[in-house]
């Protein structure tokens, strides 16, 4: 599955696969975001979703909406994580990157990545899509 993110108020986007989305989530919660939950998507791109039984999910790609406060406190808590994430590649080799934990994973290459993210996150609402 792929994450499309759009922001709402300015033509920027974002794009992780779901292994780097839930890592990232994951580095956010480790370093104080405490996720508010996302918006229901907005009615024409609802598609059959029970508005009453939404859970808040960050974790599928129908619409839903990250708001400003939400995304501005996940950036900031990603912010914390840079100094402790590594500058440099780390060398591993395990075939199941579930076993990698959040900090190898954006390290060296990849932590350009997440730095771009923050950025995404100081623009405020954005959306969960599956373009």
């Amino acid at each position: 599955m792929i994450y499309h993110l759009s922001s709402q108020f300015a033509i920027s986007r974002q794009k992780f696969s779901r292994e780097s989305w839930t890592k990232l989530l994951r580095l956010g919660m480790f370093y104080g975001w405490q996720p508010m939950g996302t918006r229901v998507p907005s009615m024409t791109e609802i598609h059959g979703f029970d508005v009453d039984d939404w859970d808040g999910t960050y974790l599928t790609n129908d619409g839903q909406i990250v708001v400003a406060e939400d995304a501005f406190s996940l950036g900031t808590a990603l912010e914390r994580s840079l100094d402790d994430i590594p500058d440099f590649n780390l060398d591993f080799y395990l075939l199941d990157l579930s076993q990698v934990t959040p900090f190898e994973y954006f390290a060296g290459d990849e932590k350009t990545q997440l730095e771009e993210f923050i950025k995404f996150c100081r623009l405020g609402s954005f959306l969960i899509l599956r373009i």
